[in-house]
């Protein structure tokens, strides 16, 4: 059986992750913050992570991330206290509420491996289905999340469309491309 690998465990300083869109390189994203490790969540394998994910911007967007069991929190400075963001481990479903009323349903699937240059990556098939206060579907991401990255290596963007065979129109698809 294939694992997933620890939390950032693929990442390190100074590395950049190039994805594509449309068919044209997007600016890398660059890990400048990378502190694996830590003592944040009791029984959880947690890191602090600093990624520019913009060019030209001077500060990385940081976050404090923790795995427990199978599901990845994050630290929500306002509501002083860790919050799940999504499950990681295959076949689980998690159902996250939002502000504005509607509902973030998480679902996954097996666990694969993809070779992006020299490196494999452990990924999680996961769809990301965002329904309004009324169940009514309104967009969707099918992405393929490597917990090693803390982000996706690739995924669609949707929105419902009565048209399509499979009632989904793709509006975005991105992939990353290499890493360097």
């Amino acid at each position: 059986m294939l694992l997933l690998a620890a939390l950032a465990a693929d990442l390190r300083p100074g590395m950049e992750l190039i994805y594509a869109s449309a068919g044209r390189d997007q600016a890398p994203w660059v890990v400048e913050v990378l502190e694996r490790g830590l003592p944040l969540k009791d029984g959880a394998d947690c890191a602090r992570l600093g990624i520019r994910r913009q060019p030209g911007r001077t500060e990385a967007d940081e976050s404090r991330l923790c795995l427990g069991g199978s599901t990845l929190y994050a630290w929500d400075a306002t509501a002083r206290g860790w919050v799940p963001q999504r499950p990681v481990g295959p076949h689980m479903q998690l159902t996250l509420p939002r502000p504005n009323g509607d509902q973030v349903r998480y679902e996954t699937g097996a666990v694969a491996e993809e070779l992006i240059g020299a490196l494999r990556i452990a990924v999680v098939a996961t769809t990301v289905t965002t329904v309004d206060s009324s169940g009514r579907p309104k967009r969707r991401l099918r992405e393929r999340y490597a917990v090693g990255l803390a982000t996706a290596t690739g995924g669609v963007f949707e929105v419902p469309d009565a048209t399509a065979p499979d009632g989904w129109r793709t509006e975005q698809a991105f992939e990353l491309r290499a890493i360097r």
